[in-house]
């Protein structure tokens, strides 16, 4: 059973479903004009749900490298959707939140993204949802 697993193209299938998904979720922002990208979308869905946090707050919330993340949210300042905040106690620490504008962006993205995610979800139960989680989780964790 184990070498069938470890033998097993899951791991292409899902590479594959997470790159359908992210094509489709870009194909719907463009078709709606909606002047975002898929990365953008989820760094300002986080900054959304987490207010005010650091950019590797950040990059640990959305598994993205911290340069990733830092030229991501340089797009994002220039677009004025999101602003940077020096920290009062620490001069090294920089705070990012969401603009006035980024919260209007995020509330005109969000049905879609409901609308997107219903779509990849039809047929699927909540429990399906939680076991995927949930074996995602477990294998997330158990790399080094």
């Amino acid at each position: 059973m184990h070498d069938t697993f470890v033998s097993n193209p899951s791991f292409f299938k899902l590479d594959a479903t997470l790159k359908k998904i992210r094509n489709y979720w870009q194909k719907n922002f463009d078709a709606q004009q909606k002047d975002i990208t898929v990365d953008q979308w989820l760094l300002i869905e986080n900054l959304y749900k987490h207010k005010r946090i650091t950019h590797n707050e950040l990059a640990r919330l959305t598994s993205k490298d911290i340069t990733t993340v830092s030229r991501i949210i340089e797009l994002l300042v220039k677009k004025e959707l999101v602003e940077r905040q020096g920290s009062t106690d620490d001069r090294r620490k920089v705070f990012v939140q969401l603009t006035p504008a980024g919260v209007n962006k995020y509330k005109d993205v969000r049905p879609l993204v409901l609308e997107m995610r219903k779509t990849g979800w039809n047929n699927l139960s909540e429990g399906d949802y939680n076991e995927l989680t949930r074996i995602l989780d477990v294998i997330y964790n158990n790399i080094p």
